[in-house]
């Protein structure tokens, strides 16, 4: 990986410690299965996780001295739009974004955050916010706003392919380099798309959508595969039942999940991609889907602002659930 400044320089490149967790415990050894964890969540305090990777390209770019304005949307917690800004802040350029909301409302500790560091925020209502990703209102944008580069929702493009089939090369001289199953959560597609193109032929990928898209999820991926002229080289699904209820959805068994996983593995985990992520595939290895023998690499793509903005309802859904836990 290029060199990257010392202020976006990651924690763990610095250290050259292997961010890898393994899941040690009685539910794994007796289903047969070995797993660990990649801890993308520890590769910047504040460019956490997948978000990284995304905007890693942008980062070489203004490592040699381009200064573009930036523009995209996001929610009231969003990880993307909180890294955006820290970028900008960092390396001194101009950040937009819009989002979901109005003004007036009380500002999440995100956005006080993205604000600090110098983004502009602009809200827009539920109905227009809706339209982000039609060609037209994007192009109406860049008309009222020329000169700003755009980037989608969630920074999901063929730079964050291209910048997220990069995650491989932490793995390059381990002995994770190969899992069987490389699993991992879903939101706008494009760290899957990135780990599905820099895949070994050997490792199978799962994806966890956590919204509920059916059949748009797939094609998602394959699209944002085409735009990074990445071939598919197969080898891997999705599973459609992990997303709760939608984005953002909290049961009282996730929240649950949530916490006696911290509590076994020392882990971190929000509740709107890890926590179903590791629910969704713990109950794959349950129901046999998942050979004796196997090794199972659980990708943590960081998200904990979404923990940050949860914990409330995370302590309030507890006491509700009953029931076993897939752990």
């Amino acid at each position: 990986m290029t060199k990257v400044s010392a202020g976006c320089r990651s924690s763990y490149m610095d250290a050259g410690a292997l961010p890898v967790t393994e899941l040690d415990s009685s539910f794994y050894r007796l289903l047969g299965v070995r797993a660990a964890v990649l801890r993308l969540d520890e590769t910047h305090p504040q460019i956490s996780g997948n978000k990284w990777f995304k905007l890693l390209p942008l980062i070489r770019r203004l490592e040699a001295g381009e200064r573009p304005k930036l523009l995209s949307f996001g929610g009231v917690w969003s990880n993307h739009l909180h890294a955006l800004a820290f970028v900008g802040q960092r390396f001194g350029v101009e950040t937009m974004a819009f989002v979901r909301g109005h003004p007036g409302q009380v500002e999440t500790a995100m956005l006080q955050d993205a604000r600090r560091w110098g983004m502009k925020i602009r809200y827009l209502d539920r109905e227009t916010y809706a339209r982000r990703n039609e060609a037209g209102f994007v192009e109406s944008l860049r008309c009222d706003h020329p000169g700003w580069e755009y980037l989608p929702e969630g920074g999901s493009n063929a730079d964050a392919v291209a910048g997220c089939s990069e995650i491989w090369s932490l793995l390059s001289t381990s002995d994770w380099s190969q899992p069987d199953l490389l699993a991992c959560a879903l939101g706008t597609g494009g760290t899957l798309a990135g780990l599905i193109a820099g895949k070994p032929a050997d490792t199978r990928i799962l994806g966890v959508p956590v919204l509920e898209l059916g059949a748009q999820a797939e094609s998602s991926v394959r699209r944002l595969l085409g735009e990074a002229g990445r071939d598919d080289p197969g080898g891997w699904e999705l599973d459609l039942g992990g997303a709760c209820g939608g984005y953002a959805r909290l049961p009282s068994s996730l929240a649950h999940f949530i916490c006696t996983f911290e509590q076994r593995y020392s882990v971190p985990l929000d509740p709107v991609y890890t926590a179903k992520l590791f629910q969704a595939v713990n109950r794959r290895i349950i129901s046999g889907k998942l050979a004796p023998g196997s090794r199972v690499l659980f990708v943590h793509t960081g998200g904990l602002q979404g923990r940050r903005g949860m914990q409330a309802r995370i302590d309030r859904a507890l006491s509700a659930f009953q029931g076993p836990q897939p752990l």
